[in-house]
C-alpha cells in the first residue's frame, strides 16, 4: 500500500493518506479479517462498493458512502475489485495539535452512534466539496514543509464540520422513519443471539422464533437496517469463524466441520467455498504466507 505520511513513525501524532486503488492482496486482506485499531479511520467509496461490519451490524457501503471508524472498534471492511475511493487516518493526538478548546472526537456523534452506522452519504454538491477537500489534503500532504500540519489540520476541521452537519440531517431523517429505534435494537439483539448460537443454529426460523418474528418480517428488519438479509448475516458469521479457525488452530477441515455443527464435511467445504471463493486450504495458506 503506497501511504502519505505527515510525521515520522517516532511521533506521537498521527496523519496518513491512502488511495484505495492502492491497497494490494495483502492490505485486503487485513482489512477483511476482524481488527481494531487506535487511531481514527475515516473512508470514501467513490466506485463499486464495500461491506462494513462490527460485532453489532453490517451493511453494505455503496458509491458515495463516507465511513468513520472510531479508535478501539472490532470490525471488518470487504473491499472488491471495483472498489475506489480515498482514506485517512488520525488520532487524538493530532486533532490536539496547535488547537484550544480541543473537543475530544468521541463526543462527535458522528464518530460515535447508538446504531453503530456511522456513514452518511453524499449528493453531488457534497461530493464537489468533499473532492476539494480532500484533493487539498493530498496535495499538502505532499509537501511536508513547517505549514503542512497546521494545513491539514485545519481541512480535516473543515472536512469533519461538513460531514457533522450532513451526518445529523440524515440521521434525524432514520429517526423519524423509525419508531424508537425498534428495527436497530431488534438487529442488535439478532447479531447478540448469532454469536451465541451459530454453532448449533443456522435457519432464520430458530432466530426468528427467540425474537418472536416471523422469519420474513426479520429479514425485513434485518435488510432495512443493514443491507443484508437475516440469511446472509449468520452465514458470514460461520464464515468468519472458520477463517478463523483455519488461521489460528491446526485443526484439519472435518475437524472445523463438526466443531461448527456441520454434519457433512464434504458440504461444509462446497459451503466455504462458494461463500468466500476459496478452498480450505488454499484460505490456510494465504492468510498464513505473511507471518511465516
Amino acid at each position: 500500500m503506497r501511504k502519505y505520511d505527515l510525521f515520522g513513525p517516532a511521533d506521537e501524532k498521527i496523519f496518513t493518506m491512502m488511495k484505495i486503488c492502492d491497497f494490494d492482496e495483502e492490505d485486503r486482506y487485513q482489512n477483511e479479517i476482524p481488527h481494531l485499531h487506535e487511531f481514527y479511520s475515516v473512508v470514501w467509496i467513490k466506485t463499486g462498493e464495500a461491506i462494513h461490519a462490527t460485532d453489532f451490524v453490517e451493511y453494505r457501503l455503496p458509491a458515495g458512502s463516507v465511513l468513520f471508524v472510531p479508535p478501539g472498534l472490532k470490525h471488518r471492511l470487504l473491499l472488491n475489485d471495483l472498489t475506489g475511493g480515498d482514506s485517512f487516518v488520525f488520532n487524538e493526538e493530532f486533532i490536539r495539535y496547535n488547537r484550544k478548546n480541543h473537543v475530544p472526537l468521541k463526543e462527535y456523534k458522528l464518530f460515535n452512534n447508538p446504531s453503530f452506522r456511522t456513514i452518511i452519504s453524499l449528493d453531488e454538491p457534497d461530493k464537489r466539496k468533499f473532492e476539494q477537500i480532500f484533493g487539498f489534503m493530498f496535495g499538502e500532504i505532499q509537501k511536508t514543509d513547517e505549514y503542512s500540519p497546521d494545513i491539514i489540520l485545519n481541512l480535516l476541521h473543515l472536512l469533519l464540520l461538513e460531514a457533522r452537519r450532513i451526518f445529523e440531517t440524515q440521521d434525524k431523517q432514520a429517526e423519524d422513519q423509525q419508531e424508537g429505534h425498534t428495527d436497530i435494537q431488534s438487529v442488535i439483539q439478532f447479531k447478540s443471539l448469532i454469536e451465541e448460537h451459530f454453532k448449533t443454529q443456522k435457519n432464520v426460523s430458530s432466530y426468528a422464533a427467540m425474537l418472536n418474528m416471523n422469519p420474513s418480517c426479520l429479514n425485513e428488519v434485518s435488510k432495512k437496517a443493514t443491507g443484508i438479509t437475516a440469511g446472509e448475516m449468520i452465514r458470514n458469521k460461520v464464515i468468519e469463524e472458520a477463517q478463523r479457525m483455519l488461521y489460528a488452530s491446526d485443526l484439519s477441515g472435518k475437524e472445523i466441520a463438526f466443531e461448527l455443527g456441520f454434519d457433512d464435511p464434504a458440504y461444509f467445504s462446497r459451503f466455504f467455498k462458494k461463500y468466500t471463493g476459496q478452498t480450505l486450504k488454499h484460505f490456510r495458506e494465504f492468510s498464513r504466507k505473511k507471518y511465516h
